[in-house]
């Protein structure tokens, strides 16, 4: 494998320019936890806020052992892309500083192995809600403690939403919540801001963001230089789903956070108050997006817990944001603190998160210059910019902007007529003005690359659907028919823009029970509980998902179609640098196995010798190229009878 370029807003090999679209996968699901001891969340995980430096993560996202199987169903399904996910935990969980040198070596051989098997690759530092230790997965335990928080004490003093903790039911999909809890907040702020909000607490002599930002970036550069060699390496993401945490926040009275259904809202104020030992009592509200109902009111941090070490206390009070008192009480005095900044409002896209991904450009560009950087913003906003010129041997930066359908995705029911715009955050209601809700924020994404990336790269980095879809209808009936046509949708509004993309995801130890292994989320496209057959190997929605593409183009693509129903599949592509137009279409087993004919308007095609790709030809004097390949015709019983009763 060559390593790949950009060229027009493709991904391109840096040998013979042949323009690639990439489908691919996240792997995995459960790389978010530890694989040793068992990290899922859904079982008792105290040990693992006693003892966060004592845990492994080789085996994520598989054991080694089982890596070939795996690649190959992938392989078969068509997929040429990996976002290899790996987490800042899993690196240098032991300490500052003390690297995992086992797991970075288990990562390099797996890459590797996908290299042999023909996957490109890029490196996904996850995280969700900053850590496993404040609800999500990411960073290890050691970055709280840098700041002054006791992790053993987290579990005891409602300082996250854990889905482990017993006597406290855990609502699904509720780990966002976290964005607004005062653990994930404070880290996300003094991670991109602490030099700007929290000069005061350091570590030795050196700011927070400094220091934090100081030892992500080298944990991912020690695994760059482990990857360095290996060509299927398109590059790294910066840092998944960037929060601001309180950065930009106008006013620290308020809960500004939207879910559906009943759940505790403290303002941000009271959470941190909280933090230094104060049962606090709190509203709870019935939520729908962000309109809150009044639901009641409920005490947080009942037993009293201090969630500070060695009497260091809350780094916002350390600030003058709040204080007590002279009769004890807690009270507010910078309610607008993280608004402004030398009485200039902030934007934390253009003044936090530009400099730290152009600090971790330049460092792990040191290491391999043709890295491409991917550059992620909240999922919900349009707020990529990449203006500096890329210099020659170097590579860009990559659009890698996550999408998916918010109302499936939370409501986990299939409901054509209903949508949520992803950025105006508007309801749409129909199927055609949902279908071109899809179409027109996939488009949106894209020309955010062209206009303010320097035509950058597109990948949607992730995109799936939840497969226990109607309380988990596929698994009691062997029926995946809704998950087709909701994974359908998706896909026909990516092959329409021409974007590349890596699904959310595949977990090879999904099960129906504990789903991905994480926070109750099950959206993985295989199962250890699916049936096993030929054609679907264990995969969910594998009819959508598994369709045929211009894998790569001597050309530049212009449309791209595919009718999973039908197996109905289009492609047209025109000449670029006055060189004839060629291509190479996957042709999935599960829709052309039994056969398949080929229309083309000029040029010749052959076969692999597995009959999985199809290579075409042109001709001389053909500007534009059109290939349609559709199934033979399956004559019925009846049809043949049809037809017999005809001819006589």
């Amino acid at each position: 494998m060559n390593r790949l370029t950009s060229k027009n807003g493709f991904f391109a090999d840096s040998q013979d320019g042949r323009i690639y679209l990439l489908r691919g996968i996240n792997l995995s699901g459960s790389t978010k936890v530890p694989f040793h001891p068992d990290g899922n969340t859904a079982i008792d995980q105290t040990l693992s806020f006693q003892e966060h430096e004592k845990v492994s993560f080789i085996g994520r996202p598989f054991p080694e052992e089982e890596a070939v199987s795996h690649y190959t169903r992938l392989k078969k399904w068509g997929f040429n892309f990996i976002r290899f996910l790996v987490t800042w935990e899993a690196v240098e969980h032991g300490g500052p500083g003390v690297y995992d040198e086992a797991y970075i070596d288990y990562v390099g051989r797996m890459v590797e192995l996908a290299e042999k098997m023909g996957f490109y690759v890029f490196i996904d530092p996850h995280q969700d809600v900053w850590s496993r230790f404040t609800g999500g997965d990411g960073a290890p335990g050691w970055t709280l403690e840098s700041v002054g928080m006791d992790v053993k004490k987290i579990p005891q003093g409602d300082f996250a939403n854990l889905q482990y903790v017993k006597g406290k039911k855990y609502t699904q999909m509720s780990w966002p919540l976290n964005y607004a809890k005062y653990t994930t907040a404070t880290m996300f702020t003094l991670f991109f801001g602490g030099d700007v909000f929290a000069p005061n607490r350091k570590v030795g002599d050196e700011n927070l963001k400094d220091y934090l930002q100081g030892k992500y970036i080298g944990a991912m550069c020690k695994l760059a230089i482990r990857l360095k060699n290996c060509k299927n390496v398109v590059g790294f993401d910066t840092l998944n789903e960037p929060s601001p945490g309180y950065i930009g926040k106008k006013t620290l009275s308020t809960f500004d956070w939207p879910f559906i259904g009943v759940i505790d809202t403290p303002t941000s104020f009271q959470e941190m108050v909280i933090t230094e030992g104060n049962p606090t009592k709190i509203k709870r509200s019935y939520m729908v997006g962000f309109l809150k109902i009044p639901f009641g009111n409920t005490v947080l941090n009942k037993r009293g817990i201090n969630l500070w070490k060695n009497k260091e206390g809350c780094v916002w009070r350390e600030h003058g944001v709040w204080n007590y008192d002279p009769n004890g009480a807690p009270m507010l005095l910078k309610s607008d603190y993280f608004e402004k900044v030398n009485g200039q409002s902030v934007s934390f896209y253009k003044d936090f998160v530009t400099p730290f991904v152009k600090r971790y450009k330049d460092e792990i560009q040191k290491v391999e210059k043709s890295f491409f950087i991917f550059m992620e913003s909240d999922p919900s906003k349009l707020e990529l910019e990449w203006s500096e010129p890329i210099q020659q041997g170097y590579g860009g930066v990559v659009n890698a902007t996550h999408w998916y359908d918010g109302a499936l995705l939370f409501m986990k029911r299939e409901y054509n007529w209903l949508g949520i715009h992803s950025f105006s955050q508007k309801p749409i209601f129909g199927k055609k003005a949902v279908e071109a809700m899809f179409f027109e924020c996939i488009s949106e994404i894209k020309n955010m690359s062209i206009e303010n990336m320097q035509n950058a790269p597109t990948v949607i980095g992730e995109t799936g659907i939840p497969m226990d879809l109607a309380k988990k209808y596929g698994y009691r009936t062997g029926d995946y028919s809704k998950h087709e046509r909701a994974l359908d949708k998706i896909l026909v509004a990516i092959e329409k823009t021409l974007v590349n993309v890596t699904l959310w995801n595949y977990t090879s130890d999904n099960t129906h029970k504990y789903g991905d292994n994480w926070n109750g989320e099950d959206l993985s496209i295989y199962s250890k509980d699916t049936p096993i057959s030929y054609d679907k190997d264990g995969g969910r929605g594998v009819r959508a998902f598994s369709r045929p593409y211009a894998v790569w183009t001597i050309g530049e693509p212009v449309a791209i179609s595919f009718d999973y129903q039908k197996s109905l599949f289009k492609y047209s592509f025109k000449c670029m640098d006055n060189k004839i137009g060629e291509c190479a279409i996957f042709l999935p087993n599960l829709h052309y196995g039994q056969g398949y004919n080929i229309s083309i308007n000029a040029g010749t095609y052959d076969l692999s010798e597995d009959g999985t790709l199809l290579y075409f030809k042109g001709i001389e004097n053909i500007e534009l190229y059109g290939i349609t390949i559709y199934p033979k015709e399956k004559i019925s019983l009846e049809k043949l009878k049809e037809n017999n009763t005809q001819k006589k």
